[in-house]
This record gives structure tokens, C-alpha cells and sequence, in this order.
């Protein structure tokens, strides 16, 4: 194989990850752009991607709401190509997991795609996909490297699944534990995208388990 398709694919987990993270660096960057009025305990994430600021200032106001939507998109195509790496090039995770992620993705394109303020059922529809089938990918994924790779990382993986659908079912009814609305519905969006992150790492290290396994093997049968 050539060096350079080798380096390309020693870097493609830095890639998902930062293709991951940059929401939370955008979230922060759209929301100082409401001169202090936004509250990430009682706004929605969804609020920073409405595309129109209010006469005074304090209505859904996000002049740069395209940064947002792009970071939702960004995030869902970082989840598909994700799933369609480990699935299909290295065949390192099972079909459900990957299924789960594909969904998830989809769903975070979806939420960029279509603003709250002018697509509110597709809009929620994509929230919901994001937030269900993202906790339940880091779940699966933890569950499926657990018999060969318990550790501090898996355990990580296995909490924030439970985290992100706790989150997502308190948030839908309305149960904000004191941490406001917009303070709810991060803990699932957060523990989603975390998730994503810790299974990057999980996945990478059970790809090289498994490639210094065949190694092992086939210097035997050399032997």
C-alpha cells in the first residue's frame, strides 16, 4: 500500500474527532454572538441555528446561525463516513452499531439542514435521531470491544450511552432536573457526541488489536 494511504488512515481518527469536537467550539463561538442574552440553560442548541435576530435583541438571535447548522452537518457526514469506514473498509464493527450510527448521522444533517423556525417537525425528527441512535451507537460499540478490551475508555463509552438516553427521555418529558430546559437537552446532545469521540479511540485500539493478532498469526504459519 502506499505511504501516503497509510498516513491518511493513521490520521482519520484525529479527523472524526475533531470533525466531532468543532461543535462544541462553534456552539460557544454562535452564542456569544447574542451579546449575552443566550442561556445554555434555558435556550435550546437548536435556538443558535435560527437564522434571524429579534428588533431587541433577545429573541432567537444568531447572526452567524449558519456556522451552526454547518457544525450539525459536519458532525452527521463525520458519523456516516464513520460507519462506512469501519463497516465496509476494515469490517472491525457489527452491522447494529453501525446502523445506529448511520442513523444518527443522517439525523445531524438533518437538524443543520432544516432551522427550527422553518422546518420544526423534520427539525425535531433529526434531534430525535441524533439523540436516540447517537447514545445508543456508543452503547453497542462499548458493549460489542468490551470482552477484548474492558477498560477505564470502555466503561466511559457504557456511561455515556446510559448518560445521552437518560438525558434524551428526560428532556422529551419535560423533566429538567434543575438544569433548565436548554441545560437537559445538552446533557444528551453531549454525551452523544462525546460518546462518538471515546468509540473513535475505542474502535482505533481495537483495530490495532486486531492487526497485531493477524500479525502474530501469520508469523507462525511463516514459522
Amino acid at each position: 500500500m502506499p505511504s501516503h494511504v497509510l498516513e491518511t488512515s493513521k490520521r482519520t481518527p484525529l479527523y472524526l474527532t475533531v470533525a466531532a469536537l468543532q461543535f462544541f467550539v462553534v456552539e460557544f463561538l454562535v452564542a456569544g454572538t447574542w451579546r449575552g442574552h443566550y442561556s445554555y440553560s434555558t435556550n435550546f442548541i437548536s435556538d443558535l441555528g435560527v437564522p434571524f435576530c429579534g428588533t431587541d435583541g433577545t429573541a432567537p438571535c444568531s447572526r452567524t446561525s449558519l456556522l451552526m447548522d454547518a457544525a450539525f452537518v459536519v458532525a452527521g457526514i463525520a458519523y456516516v463516513v464513520a460507519a462506512v469506514l469501519w463497516y465496509r473498509a476494515e469490517r472491525v464493527l457489527p452491522l447494529v452499531p453501525v446502523v445506529f450510527l448511520v442513523v444518527a448521522g443522517i439525523g445531524g444533517a438533518v437538524v443543520g439542514l432544516a432551522p427550527s423556525n422553518t422546518h420544526w417537525e423534520i427539525h425535531s425528527l433529526g434531534a430525535t435521531l441524533f439523540l436516540i441512535f447517537g447514545s445508543l451507537f456508543t452503547l453497542t460499540t462499548a458493549l460489542t470491544v468490551w470482552p477484548q478490551m474492558s477498560g477505564p475508555a470502555t466503561y466511559v463509552a457504557v456511561a455515556l450511552g446510559v448518560l445521552g438516553l437518560v438525558g434524551y427521555f428526560c428532556f422529551t418529558y419535560s423533566w429538567d432536573l434543575g438544569l433548565g430546559v436548554g441545560g437537559i437537552e445538552r446533557v444528551a446532545a453531549y454525551s452523544a457526541i462525546l460518546g462518538f469521540v471515546v468509540c473513535v479511540h475505542l474502535v482505533t485500539q481495537l483495530q490495532s488489536v486486531r492487526r497485531s493478532a493477524a500479525v502474530r498469526v501469520g508469523d507462525k504459519a511463516g514459522a
